[in-house]
């Protein structure tokens, strides 16, 4: 069990490595005396806003300087995020289900804070805002040199619960807000007007109509989203080791094999943050085959009498989700570890004895086999350049034997594999 106990220990650990390691990527910041200076800025998977970051003038200085709201107005990380000072109201009302007040809650606090670039035109700019209580939405009117944050409210009235099953309110103040905005500055599209009265209090909805107030057909701008994807294809080597335990069907000890085959894989991966992408959530499909083949006794105590061969024959699809970590993460090289879940959908042929004595005598459905059946991967891996991705993975050893199918079957054939190889992605 203490290699069990050290494999949990070491995921446990893994998001810590982490904390010492530095994404610089090239950047500027705009000091609050308008000065704009170039450099490199230390991008982090920001689900709250930023506080501070970390700045240096080369990506080869061992120097670093801190900077804050205090000392500059706005960093952008090129080509991925922008964060800009705001200093003004926020909301302090709670908006989980689970956490509601009874009441309208109309407290804020007075802050200086980076607020999220979310969609920039030269009329209207969108931001967010994150903390441990929520994320809020502001809008900047550019011309007017104003921000606000857009009002979202929903509260418990204490009343027993209506028809609809519920005893909360909503306040859609964002929609008078951004119907204000649509007014001034695109007064004559009707599908503008549309879109704000269906607006739910989400990014996507918010961005497109940002967009529209600032009347931009296409915004190519990278603004940081953090969901991404990509997909991949590989192919490897897998060794499946196969093992009796028990009183098997056979009356000699079986020896323990390990059969070698070709791995196909084809999968996705879904980022939390496409551009640090250290947590993944991964899906693959696999195909791969393995066999085992032993000589076995057919005779209680017999030495003298024939032996027989048993073979079987194994055609495997995996579908397997994972969770996995990147905990070494820079621009060309990345490291990852990770567990997963795979369903196996298995068909099997042969698992017959054969006489060696005599060929034509067969005995077949030797085994009570499932067809499918779970296994638990451990992943590692290295990404390199972004495209080429060299991974390892095993699999704990599990019963492919359908013990529960028979009441007098009380063997279990186990298998475990590993598997390597090389994974594209585009």
């Amino acid at each position: 069990m203490n290699r069990y106990y050290q494999l949990f220990l070491l995921f446990v650990l893994l998001p810590f490595f982490s904390f010492a390691q530095s994404h610089f990527k090239p950047g500027y910041v705009i000091t609050t005396g308008g000065q704009t200076v170039q450099g490199f800025i230390d991008e982090r998977d920001w689900d709250n806003n930023p506080t501070s970051i970390s700045f240096k003038t080369s990506a080869s200085a061992t120097d670093t300087k801190s900077y804050t709201v205090d000392n500059i107005s706005y960093f952008e990380v090129t080509g991925s995020v922008a964060f800009q000072r705001y200093s003004g109201a926020i909301s302090m009302d709670e908006t989980d289900i689970n956490k509601l007040s009874t009441g309208k809650d109309t407290s804020t606090k007075q802050a200086t804070v980076f607020l999220r670039l979310q969609q920039k035109g030269d009329k209207v700019s969108l931001f967010s805002y994150s903390d441990d209580i929520k994320t809020r939405y502001f809008i900047a009117d550019n011309q007017a040199g104003t921000t606000v944050e857009l009002i979202y409210r929903i509260y418990r009235t204490g009343e027993a619960a209506g028809v609809n099953g519920t005893n909360t309110r909503s306040e859609n103040q964002y929609v008078p807000q951004l119907y204000s905005l649509a007014t001034k500055y695109n007064p004559s599209s009707s599908k503008l007007g549309v879109l704000i009265e269906k607006a739910e209090y989400k990014p996507g909805d918010l961005k497109s109509i940002s967009q529209l107030i600032n009347n931009q057909t296409v915004d190519n701008d990278s603004y940081g989203s953090h969901a991404g994807m990509d997909f991949f294809v590989g192919a490897g080597v897998d060794a499946s080791t196969y093992k009796f335990t028990g009183a098997a069907v056979f009356y000699n000890d079986v020896p323990n094999k390990t059969s070698f085959a070709p791995v196909f894989i084809a999968g996705v991966n879904f980022y939390t943050n496409k551009d640090i992408g250290r947590f993944i959530f991964r899906t693959e499909v696999l195909y791969t085959s393995s066999s085992y083949n032993t000589i076995v006794d057919v005779y209680f105590n017999q030495p003298d009498k024939p032996k027989a061969t048993y073979r079987l024959k194994q055609h495997e699809i995996g579908i397997a989700p994972q969770v996995l970590y990147y905990f070494y993460n820079t621009a060309n090289v990345k490291a990852y570890a990770g567990i997963g879940l795979m369903l196996n959908l298995t068909s099997y042929g042969g698992n017959n004895i054969t006489n060696n004595a005599d060929p034509t005598s067969v005995r077949t459905n030797i085994l009570v086999l499932d067809t499918r059946w779970l296994s638990y991967p451990i992943k590692a891996g290295v990404l390199l350049n972004k495209n080429i991705e060299v991974a390892l993975a095993y699999s704990l050893p599990v019963s492919i034997t359908n013990i529960a199918a028979t009441n007098t079957a009380n063997y279990s054939l186990n298998l475990s594999s590993f598997k390597a190889g090389v994974n594209y992605h585009f």
